[in-house]
């Protein structure tokens, strides 16, 4: 009964998002522009604030470096099978800046310094999940790692955000903060979340965690909007990507390509953003 109810309650809140990417997806590949646009707006965000988190640099290079990234996409869009190829190639682009950019993680924010200072693929994690609403399996499939790793790499992400070490906790604190991690991502079920509240009352710091990370995610709402443009800068980007993709060739992926990728996408190329 909980697995169909789980099932329900995806089905009910992304299926409609989800299909109206696909169908962009399929019309950009086949030269859409226009579509392709549509498509890059729903990415546009979590790409700028993953940008402005990770390192220092100005508001014109982060728009710069956004508008390389969606035009090095478009070259390699016919090599996604899925849209899911389509947001690992994103990831990948995303995450190759961040591992290879030697820019400065300080900040006068501390919990941007925190975000910059976390390992880049859970950065990316922490920020899809909770900040662009992104569903766990959504972030699974892109980042292509099991939900159930997901959900530790996402408790420890907020214990670190929240000034408290993971490896200072014992296993059972570690669980009960995993546990809660898989609460959040279902749908409301009374007697699971009666059953954590009487395990969390076994553990005092994992309630503290818990608490502190309620009051934090306000502060990371504000993150978000500090590294996201403002609408004309957002309109002026868009429109600076639908000109570029006009100069900008595909990439046609050989029939062999094609077969190894339907399959398991892993003939793409390297995406680049720096």
């Amino acid at each position: 009964m909980q697995s169909l109810r789980r099932f329900i309650f995806r089905l009910y809140n992304s299926t409609q998002s989800r299909k109206a990417s696909r169908s962009l997806l399929k019309a950009a590949k086949s030269g859409d522009r226009d579509q392709y646009l549509a498509l890059v707006s729903n990415y546009i965000n979590l790409s700028q604030v993953y940008l402005g988190s990770s390192f220092a640099e100005s508001p014109e290079e982060r728009l710069e470096r956004t508008e390389r990234l969606f035009i090095n996409l478009w070259s390699r869009l016919p090599f996604a099978e899925r849209l899911s190829d389509y947001e690992y190639m994103l990831a990948q682009a995303l995450l190759n800046y961040a591992e290879s950019d030697s820019g400065s993680v300080f900040s006068p924010e501390p919990l941007v310094t925190k975000l910059r200072l976390l390992e880049p693929t859970t950065r990316l994690a922490v920020l899809a999940y909770e900040l662009e609403n992104w569903p766990l399996r959504w972030i699974a499939l892109t980042l292509r790692v099991r939900p159930q790793a997901l959900h530790q790499l996402l408790s420890q992400a907020r214990c670190e955000l929240c000034g408290i070490g993971w490896e200072s906790l014992a296993q059972e604190e570690r669980n009960c903060l995993v546990a809660i991690s898989e609460a959040m991502d279902c749908s409301p079920n009374v007697r699971v979340n009666k059953a954590l509240s009487t395990r969390i009352a076994d553990f005092p710091k994992v309630a503290e965690i818990k608490a502190l990370w309620l009051e934090l995610r306000p502060q990371l709402v504000e993150v978000r909007h500090r590294y996201i443009s403002e609408d004309d800068s957002r309109d002026e980007l868009l429109g600076q990507i639908f000109e570029r993709t006009r100069h900008a060739a595909m990439q046609r992926p050989a029939m062999m390509d094609r077969v190894v990728n339907s399959v398991h996408f892993s003939r793409h190329g390297a995406s680049k953003v720096s």
